[in-house]
């Protein structure tokens, strides 16, 4: 019995150690972030591009050696590094998903929550903050479930690509504060909020968005309460009740500051997004009224909104689901200056 008790309390100063050590590490990564990342890698690397020729910082270059380079975009001349690097933020591939009376977080939790049919995954953001992409199938079609914590962006991918299926992770790099992912099978990076390729091989094409719905994990407890939500079971050692940015969504401050900002809106404002043609639509999220119907005219198509129970149907003229997605005002704002247009339930 005595050895028994050494044995267990050694287990357990090692696991202290552990949470300890590795809780460090994040503060330390958070810290350089935070520090050391706010200006561009000065070391640039002159790369010429189809459009004309950009300096790539450094620091991307080398993380990505297989890249085609030869295709990017303007914007990556102001890349940061974000700190942990290329899949220091890791990506989780298959999910493991439990039920949801084994939910051990907070109600008020919110999640991306995709249906099937009767089927319906949950990835909560408790999840999302700590590895941004979760690469997962949802009937049939390979999903990339991404979520920046820097500018709020929630955007569900299809994975599928011109030459195969792939999965995608995190490249360590921002561009305004929003991730900028990667695929794994051709190694081009993407803006997590767009979806648009900024380098390699598919330079110029934009990822195909997959609709879901942003509930908390007590509204889909009383819309689906057979769904299955991801599993704090990863393989990765987190506190997944903890939110390693803390406070970040709610004040006034940046860790990146944006190039620009637009003060029409609180920046941190969430809101819904769509896009007709190249036109990019932005919503306030908390200014739907429940159950009313809305209508705006883009582009010269008719386009009909209509919050109900906590979720969001968006159609089209001919009554076809138009994807959405949210992001932080001042993430969307900065990027469509010149294509962007808001539209305001609370002004109508």
């Amino acid at each position: 019995m005595e050895n028994e008790t050494k044995i267990s309390s050694s287990i357990n100063r090692k696991r202290n150690f552990t949470f300890v050590f590795l809780t460090g590490l994040i503060l330390l990564t958070l810290a350089f972030a935070l520090f050391s990342s706010r200006k561009p890698d000065k070391k640039i690397n002159e790369i010429s591009s189809s459009m004309k020729s950009i300096a790539a910082p450094d620091f991307l270059v080398r993380a990505f050696p297989d890249t085609d380079w030869s295709k990017a975009d303007q914007s990556l001349t102001d890349a940061l590094n974000g700190g942990p690097g290329k899949d220091g933020i890791p990506a989780l591939n298959e999910p493991k998903f439990d039920t949801l009376d084994t939910w051990k977080q907070a109600g008020d939790v919110n999640a991306i929550v995709i249906q099937d049919g009767d089927n319906t995954k949950v990835y909560p953001y408790n999840i999302l903050v700590w590895h941004e992409i979760i690469n997962d199938t949802v009937g049939g079609v390979p999903i990339a479930v991404t979520f920046c914590p820097l500018c709020g962006s929630a955007v569900v991918y299809d994975r599928r690509l011109p030459d195969g299926v792939s999965t995608f992770g995190v490249s360590g790099a921002l561009v305004e504060s929003n991730m900028i992912m990667y695929d794994r099978l051709s190694e081009t990076l993407w803006q997590q909020s767009t979806g648009r390729a900024l380098a390699g091989k598919y330079f110029g094409q934009e990822l195909t968005r997959i609709s879901f719905q942003l509930l908390t994990i007590d509204g889909v407890r009383e819309k689906y309460p057979h769904a299955r939500v991801v599993s704090e079971r990863t393989g990765y050692f987190r506190d997944y009740s903890r939110n390693p940015y803390g406070s970040y969504d709610t004040n006034e401050d940046f860790i990146f500051h944006p190039s620009m900002q637009d003060v029409r809106y609180p920046a941190k404002t969430i809101f819904v997004v769509f896009t007709i043609d190249d036109t990019s639509i932005s919503v306030p999220w908390l200014s739907f009224r429940s159950d009313e119907v809305y209508t705006t005219e883009v582009n010269g198509q008719k386009i009909m909104l209509q919050k109900k129970d906590g979720e969001l149907v968006v159609l089209d003229a001919q009554n076809k689901n138009i994807p959405f997605y949210f992001e932080m005002w001042f993430s969307w704002a900065v990027r469509h200056q010149q294509d962007g247009r808001v539209f305001d339930p609370s002004k109508q």
